[in-house]
């Protein structure tokens, strides 16, 4: 009976081999940086406004936290608040969780955390201690909407992964997500 039932287990799981697709921490950084250099638009009410232009974005996977990656990068914030004009040139470092959506066959990062900012200039202003964690609240925003890759369809496994994906692991420097043929 234990024979029969290794032969039927060993015959499922031959006919269902697992589609494996690897992403790398170079293949998201590629792809980060043909999103760079555009200025997007941050309100908070009537009081605050700010455009936030972001440069030099890095992620590594599973590097520091198995299940979680890490964002870091540069922006130039300018800020108008009533007739006060404020710029600022800031390092952000944020944790991030990967996640598949298979709709748009893309990969997102969201539950963004703050770890820690920086402000690039010798002299800090008071505004700039109070403003920077939310205006970089509104950067994790901003970086959740829009994927970090998205599947090709042009390439054969990517396209057959699109709908099928059952799992995402991270490792290390890389990703991966796994379906079934």
């Amino acid at each position: 009976m234990k024979i029969i039932l290794f032969l039927i287990a060993f015959g499922v799981s031959s006919f269902t081999s697992a589609q494996i697709l690897t992403i790398t921490e170079q293949q998201l950084n590629q792809q980060l940086n043909l999103q760079l250099g555009k200025e997007f638009p941050l309100t908070l009410g009537e009081w605050l406004s700010a455009g936030i232009k972001l440069q030099d974005l890095r992620v590594e996977l599973g590097r520091r936290e198995a299940d979680k990656a890490r964002v870091s990068g540069q922006g130039i914030i300018s800020v108008s608040q009533g007739q006060n004009r404020y710029h600022w040139d800031i390092n952000g470092d944020f944790s991030a969780r990967p996640r598949y959506d298979s709709t748009q066959g893309a990969l997102y990062l969201d539950e963004f955390e703050l770890l820690s900012y920086r402000l690039n200039e010798d002299g800090s202003s008071p505004q700039a201690g109070f403003m920077l964690p939310i205006l970089l609240q509104g950067v994790a925003g901003y970086l959740s909407q829009y994927p970090v890759y998205v599947l090709d369809q042009a390439d054969p496994l990517q396209r057959r992964l699109k709908d099928q994906v059952l799992s995402l692991e991270l490792a290390p420097g890389r990703l991966s997500l796994r379906g079934l043929e």
